[in-house]
């Protein structure tokens, strides 16, 4: 499986792009890692949760439910409970839009007669009867006060009715379902992302950094240059390293290079950032293109952008400085142009020199 990897790791001899693919391979794995520990740490965080979102709901009988004290050291705690009469008691749990005052009810309060003692049940309004399926779950204090003291207050004498907890029969589920959607996508990109590097190290020609140097010539050829120039002093500008030829910006996941003998067309993108239209800010980026048309992008501060950009237009007098809807156009219709114009440009320069 190693072996296309073994012969492009011989062919750079570890050098720098060699040391690129290796990273970018190391994150991509590390991420795929990340992915299912996090998929596997939250599956046994909530492992009594997803016990009773599978299992659940439980049969639970009226002698089981009066010997439970706290329902929170309960194993099982989905359960279905048969009462003997069921009453509303007018309380009910009422949404309101900000700023309207149309009001949804999400939920009423039931008092249900199990045993002798008396369940509160929040349920779904529309639910009736007194059969229920929900999560035993403590009581909050808001409804001890709005439920259960209403009560007390016309039968002192009640309070030892009262179950120590209640039964909430609305949205168990959700939970579940959303950690559903998000964690079973989650583990199999992460299963992806491993069948990828492994791929990539079985064939390492189609790595994206492979890719990305021979597109200027012969892998070798390339990353000897690379190799050479990087060993000097290049300039570090953000994070990229600036070479008499070649601006290396190195990616989380891949490596971006723009050779500066080509460069066409390069300018400072600003991104002005609001909040509630309340403007909080810019970002700065720099944006370069050399004859291959692919984009290399950098954010740093604007000092910094600055700096880049005469750098570049103190190597590459010929090339297109600055934004216009025009090259924009002419870079996504009329490329191979946009390329022209600039080699004319160059010449012309050249002659002049002469």
């Amino acid at each position: 499986m190693d072996v296309d990897r073994n012969l492009v790791s011989a062919q750079l001899q570890g050098g720098f792009v060699d040391r690129q693919i290796q990273r970018t391979n190391r994150n991509l794995l590390l991420g795929a890692l990340f992915l299912i520990v996090a998929v596997v740490a939250y599956a046994v965080a909530e492992r009594r949760y997803l016990y009773n979102f599978f299992a659940g709901p439980f049969d639970i009988s009226n002698a089981q439910l009066i010997s439970i004290q706290q329902p929170d050291s309960q194993l099982r705690y989905f359960v279905k409970v048969k009462g003997e009469e069921s009453s509303d008691t007018g309380v009910q749990e009422v949404e309101r839009e900000s700023g309207s005052s149309s009001e949804t009810v999400k939920a009423k309060f039931s008092i249900l007669l199990t045993a002798r003692r008396l369940l509160i049940v929040k349920s779904d309004p529309n639910e009736s009867g007194a059969s229920f399926e929900g999560e035993l779950s403590e009581i909050p204090t808001d409804v001890r006060s709005n439920v259960i003291a209403p009560v007390l207050k016309e039968h002192p004498n009640a309070s030892q009715a009262f179950l120590p907890f209640m039964l909430d029969t609305t949205s168990f589920r959700t939970e579940g379902y959303v950690a559903l959607g998000l964690g079973i996508p989650a583990f199999l990109f992460a299963c992806w992302l491993i069948v990828k590097v492994m791929r990539r190290r079985a064939a390492a020609a189609s790595h994206p950094v492979v890719k990305t140097v021979s597109r200027y010539g012969s892998l070798l050829d390339i990353s000897q240059q690379i190799d050479l120039e990087m060993q000097g002093t290049p300039l570090k500008i953000g994070g990229a390293s600036i070479t008499p030829s070649w601006v290396v910006l190195p990616k989380r996941f891949d490596l971006k290079l723009c050779r500066i003998p080509d460069l066409i067309w390069a300018y400072k993108k600003v991104t002005r950032h609001y909040h509630n239209f309340i403007p909080t800010g810019k970002t700065y980026a720099v944006i370069m293109y050399d004859r291959y048309g692919q984009p290399l992008q950098m954010q740093a501060r604007e000092k910094k952008i600055d700096e880049i950009l005469k750098v570049l237009a103190e190597r590459t007098p010929w090339a297109v400085f600055g934004y216009s809807d025009d090259l924009n156009k002419m870079l996504r219709t009329n490329w191979a142009g946009f390329v022209g114009a600039v080699d004319q440009r160059k010449a012309k320069g050249a002659s002049a020199a002469k």
